[in-house]
């Protein structure tokens, strides 16, 4: 296996590997870890490495498989968690530095259920900084640099920068990312990895520190989207029903190009490329009627997540003497503009255009749209008073829908492109099936 990249290869094909005594867990690892020795430096994923933890933990995960103990399809296979998530006795620093001194006491249940599965932890991941941000920028840590252009300084895309990194320069098979605005499919599509946005309260956030409590969400970042499946079963709220399969989706809802611009020319080629592979297999596409634009619902999502970010946060990013990245402190303090009479009638507001949810989406349609306007940029380009990155992705938080990115092509610069598929809360499964499709489908010799 030394000359095979394992750590790109779908878990299925790594879980049939150590099935056949021709991969350990441990051998595994130690491919992530070299990989992360040679790579991170330059590309600053990782803001901590469990070597010996993980090391351990494979070792030990060997053992039970030698004495017949396997845990599932998820047995050995190393993963890395975004610096959000509470691992017992490391700091969670979420991307920040103000949390130096405060190591966690516990672990985030979700966390155990990955442990619980056979997971490896190999180590947590860099972000923008209290995840509020859509670049992937951090002027504290450090940005995590793209992988896909190595001659360069490109930006990864937040807030999961670092999970997206990590997965991209295939350092680990697998990262966790969460997702309020965007934060898993930016950064998926801006790497050209696969990140699923789960729905909301599937997956606990307890032992996760919160950005926006009303739409933080925990979601895998992979190669492969079975995988995100396999990882997402393993982390969801166990007394929520199994996976059902109600059919397979024949009605994709499509936004006209007027309500996507401004969109770079070759992200809306990629985006009608998928939709005519799509038709091709028998969906007929339908117009996504909102009741307002894009644009509309970035800004309320946003005007929430500043409010109740402010909430936790206010007292740090007001005092002047503690360094917090300038545009995340502008981000958060622009709540405090806000009433709190304002804040409710956006709450309410959202609530009623949940309730109302199948006058948008039905229950076996899916919602085809770019994941970007515009592929990664440089880091010497980013403008932090604009967020053009999270306008076609956080109207889905807003919604409560569920969605997957996908990468789809490349534009002739070599950037990835992703597009996004939507479907109604807990319906990953259709998500995720329509997905595979169309990936299929893309990769066939002589498709559209």
């Amino acid at each position: 296996m030394s000359k095979i990249n394992s750590v790109a290869l779908p878990l299925a094909d790594l879980a049939a590997l150590m099935a056949s005594d021709e991969l350990t867990a441990e051998s595994l690892l130690l491919e992530c870890l070299t990989r992360i020795d040679e790579k991170d430096g330059a590309l600053n994923a990782f803001v901590t490495v469990y070597r010996d933890a993980a090391l351990a933990s494979a070792r030990r995960l060997d053992k039970e498989r030698s004495a017949g103990q396997v845990r599932g399809p998820l047995h050995g296979i190393p993963i890395a968690i975004k610096d959000l998530a509470d691992i017992e006795g490391d700091i969670t620093g979420f991307g920040s530095r103000i949390y130096s001194t405060r190591p966690a006491k516990t672990t985030a249940p979700f966390v155990q259920q990955l442990e619980e599965a056979g997971m490896v932890i190999v180590g947590k991941t860099q972000m923008v900084e209290f995840a509020f941000g859509s670049w992937g920028t951090n002027s504290v840590l450090g940005a995590p640099r793209n992988p896909r252009m190595p001659d360069d300084y490109y930006i990864a895309g937040g807030s999961s920068s670092g999970s997206a990194v990590a997965v991209a320069a295939d350092m680990v098979p697998a990262a966790i990312g969460s997702d309020t605005g965007g934060s898993v499919r930016i950064p998926a599509a801006l790497c050209g990895t696969v990140g699923l946005k789960t729905s909301y309260g599937s997956v606990p956030v307890d032992g996760v520190a919160a950005l926006s409590p009303s739409f933080d969400t925990i979601g895998p970042l992979t190669h492969h989207l079975d995988d995100a499946r396999l990882i997402f079963a393993a982390m969801r709220r166990p007394e929520l029903e199994r996976e059902t399969f109600k059919g397979v989706s024949k009605i994709i809802r499509i936004p006209s190009r007027s309500e996507l611009e401004p969109i770079d020319p070759e992200i809306y080629a990629a985006f009608e490329r998928s939709l005519a592979v799509l038709s091709e297999i028998g969906m007929a596409d339908r117009p996504l009627e909102l009741p307002r634009g894009f644009a509309d619902y970035q800004t309320d999502t946003g005007a929430i997540m500043a409010w109740e970010a402010y909430g936790s946060l206010g007292d740090t990013v007001n005092e002047p003497d503690v360094a917090i990245d300038p545009a995340v402190r502008t981000r958060i303090r622009a709540a405090s503009a806000m009433d709190e009479g304002t804040y409710l009638e956006l709450i309410a507001s959202r609530q009623a255009a949940i309730a109302k949810v199948e006058d948008v989406l039905g229950e076996d349609e899916v919602i085809l749209l770019p994941t970007t306007p515009f592929p990664a940029c440089r880091l010497s380009d980013v403008d932090e008073t604009i967020f053009p990155m999270s306008r076609l992705t956080r109207f889905a938080n807003y919604f409560d829908l569920c969605a997957v990115s996908l990468p789809v092509a490349t534009t002739k610069a070599g950037l990835p492109i992703g597009t996004q598929i939507c479907a109604r809360r807990n319906r990953e499964d259709l998500a995720i099936s329509v997905a595979k499709r169309l990936q299929k489908r893309l990769r066939q010799p002589g498709s559209t």
